[in-house]
């Protein structure tokens, strides 16, 4: 039986990928995001959690391609 939901795999985020999937799917990233990026963590450096990986990286400044590197981290 095959027990598939749409809700992505850890590793399988995209650009177009929001926030709170991102976080609902892994919520130890909240960790990784204000640590690595000092994204989250307050008013000045919040999101809005049904914004694309893509618009919060361009938003704040980050390489796409960096932020989405670290949310598909392996840990």
């Amino acid at each position: 039986m095959n027990n598939q939901t749409n809700t992505p795999k850890k590793g399988r985020f995209t650009t177009e990928t929001t926030m709170l999937e991102c976080l609902n799917t892994d919520p130890s990233l909240g960790m990784v995001l204000m640590r690595d990026f000092h994204l989250g963590g307050c008013r000045n450096c919040g999101f809005n959690p049904h914004d694309s990986i893509a618009n919060v990286a361009m938003q704040n400044g980050i390489p796409v391609e960096r932020l989405l590197a670290a949310m598909n981290r392996d840990a």
